[in-house]
């Protein structure tokens, strides 16, 4: 069975995935931004069941990037789907799986990084820093720019400024932003990322603004909890999300393929 876009599943099974996701907080999170999404007409989501019916591989489409996550039980085939997928792949697999996903990638593996997601509730929040403001649609320009300039990995897309982003300025200038990469508003959950800081601007406290100024808004607007994911080799991004409050809740094995 090959991937196919929610749109094209049946209510059967919808009915299907949501049970297997069901039970697993992250997956289940990831298929309620999908329902949520499509009905605003975003339809960026990409799934496989497994033949026996028992898993279900979640897909995402960022541009030339596909994200692929994993739910209940998946054979091989699942896997060397995901692989054959072209263009930029993320694998974020089991981490007492890892081997066997990297045998399955074979010469499309790049490298394997450890995954850390972490999770905060909305009374572990900081305080908003009035050095931030909100970014929103009219902003899509100067945030892409951004991004390109100091972050280029960073895949941003303008749909993600409908959804709460924040950026701290610095006489005008845009210096460091953070935002909202997914959301459900059902489950009252938020997935952010995309922190980043101008290279002459680190070490002076800016990510921890943006993050303080976007979990605020988060909070003020009735999200609970807020998921955010890094890699373990990343100290400095941990340090900041630990002094916002969030902690370790899993941890993934993250595959990067060539494209």
């Amino acid at each position: 069975m090959s991937f196919r876009p929610l749109s094209l599943l049946s209510v059967g099974e919808q009915h299907g995935a949501a049970g297997i996701v069901s039970g697993n907080g992250l997956s289940n999170f990831y298929w309620s931004t999908a329902i949520e999404d499509l009905e605003c007409g975003i339809d960026n989501r990409l799934f496989r069941f497994s033949a026996d019916g028992a898993g279900l591989v979640l897909g995402a489409a960022f541009g030339d990037l596909t994200v692929f996550s994993f739910a209940g039980t998946v054979s091989d085939a699942d896997i060397a789907a995901c692989i054959d997928r072209p263009g930029a792949v993320e694998l974020h697999a089991p981490v007492a799986e890892r081997e066997r996903y990297e045998a399955l990638a074979g010469g499309r593996w790049r490298q394997t990084r450890e995954m850390v997601i972490m999770s905060a509730m909305h009374e572990a929040i900081s305080s908003a820093d009035g050095r931030c403001r909100s970014l929103g649609p009219s902003d899509a320009d100067e945030v892409a720019a951004f991004y390109r300039l100091h972050h280029s990995e960073t895949v941003f897309d303008p749909y993600m400024l409908e959804m709460p982003f924040v950026g701290a300025f610095d006489r005008g200038r845009l210096v460091a932003c953070a935002g909202t990469v997914a959301q459900s508003r059902a489950l009252r959950t938020s997935l952010i990322g995309h922190f980043a800081t101008a290279e002459d601007r680190r070490g002076q406290g800016l990510a921890t603004a943006v993050g303080g100024e976007l979990l605020a808004l988060l909070g003020e607007i009735g999200f609970e909890t807020v998921y955010l994911a890094t890699t373990s080799e990343n100290e400095a991004a941990l340090g900041v999300y630990r002094r916002l409050g969030f902690g370790t809740i899993d941890r993934r094995a993250q595959l990067d393929l060539t494209p």
